[in-house]
């Protein structure tokens, strides 16, 4: 039951990057990071297993999972920027002049230990695509595989923050650099763990609302009261707030078209957070006295933009995302079938 709220948080970063919300789109960003690595860790125990089957199975479901839908995006962002000729693009969106530019951009690999700082970024959110297969990988290989590496690997984490604020106190270390994002991912893991043992958690969704509000309010309000001590303190009230929201959701039991209904929105979550910019300047083009500067729009084009955003990712969900989602699992029937026999 984790549709809707990845959809949500995609919304939350489209507010920021196009029409300027602050910080909800960051915090939203972690608590993509806190998400997954529940998740990954979850999937790894209970649907694939630590040989090389297993691990084997786990990539095949993440590249499509990830790429076709990737590529997608990215060569029609590839189209926008012969035909928009600059109008309405972000500064990350130019053509690669180098090998290495051209695989960083196809892979989603940056080799950089801030990975948004590279340029170009034909699909500008694709930084933090490095960040998931970094830590995607570590948890394939085993770094969430028991209690103890799970609790060592955040020990370790914290120790990074705890770092950064001595060695380098830069935000950049703390949310986009690749090592910022694995205590997210490590509190993810323990989060499983920590599930594992707890019977009494029980999924409620009048608790989920409200933590929901405290982390809208955290991020808006609280954050930006122009205090450096408490825009710090924010970041760790959200990722609380973010893996509390995970535990009960996950408790949450749903009759099965609720379930089919969460699951139609969660495919939407994907495409819109890779392609917000893209049908920015899209719509830029068409509607160019909605432009806000640069790469953003006036908030009069909320409306507008957001239907235009969810029909075309409607198309590739339609055509791309289910058609997909088919396929796997027919590859998880076929090993069970083979498992079994």
């Amino acid at each position: 039951m984790f549709g809707v709220l990845r959809t949500l948080l995609a919304i939350y970063v489209v507010l920021l990057h196009i029409f300027g919300f602050p910080t909800l789109g960051n915090y939203a960003v972690s608590f993509f990071f806190i998400l997954s690595g529940f998740l990954m860790t979850h999937v790894m125990q209970k649907s694939y297993s630590y040989d090389f089957s297993g691990i084997r199975l786990f990539w095949a479901n993440r590249f499509l999972r990830l790429y076709p839908t990737y590529w997608l995006v990215l060569l029609l962002s590839l189209l926008a920027i012969v035909l928009l000729q600059g109008q309405g693009l972000n500064p990350a969106m130019f053509f690669p002049s180098s090998v290495k530019g051209w695989f960083s951009n196809i892979s989603m690999l940056y080799f950089d230990i801030v990975p948004h700082r590279v340029k170009p970024r034909v699909v500008p959110t694709s930084w933090a695509l490095t960040n998931e297969l970094v830590f995607y990988l570590l948890i394939s290989l085993g770094i969430s595989k028991n209690r103890t590496r799970t609790f060592i690997w955040l020990f370790f984490s914290v120790l990074y923050y705890v770092g950064t604020y001595f060695l380098y106190d830069l935000p950049t270390f703390r949310y986009s650099a690749i090592p910022a994002s694995s205590l997210p991912f490590a509190i993810g893991a323990a989060l499983f763990w920590i599930n594992e043992r707890q019977t009494w958690i029980k999924g409620n969704i009048s608790l989920i609302i409200l933590l929901m509000v405290l982390f809208n309010l955290n991020a808006i309000y609280l954050a930006n009261t122009g205090e450096t001590w408490y825009t710090e303190l924010s970041i760790y009230i959200n990722y609380i707030l973010s893996a509390c929201i995970v535990l009960l959701l996950f408790h949450i039991k749903a009759n099965a078209k609720t379930k089919r209904l969460d699951t139609l929105i969660g495919y939407f979550s994907y495409p819109v957070y890779l392609s917000h910019y893209l049908i920015c300047a899209v719509y830029i083009y068409f509607f160019e006295h909605y432009h806000n500067g640069e790469y953003k729009l006036k908030t009069d084009a909320l409306a507008g933009y957001f239907l235009a955003l969810f029909a075309f990712c409607a198309l590739i969900v339609y055509f791309v995302d289910i058609k997909i989602d088919k396929y796997k699992r027919k590859l998880h029937a076929a090993r069970n079938s083979k498992a079994n026999n």
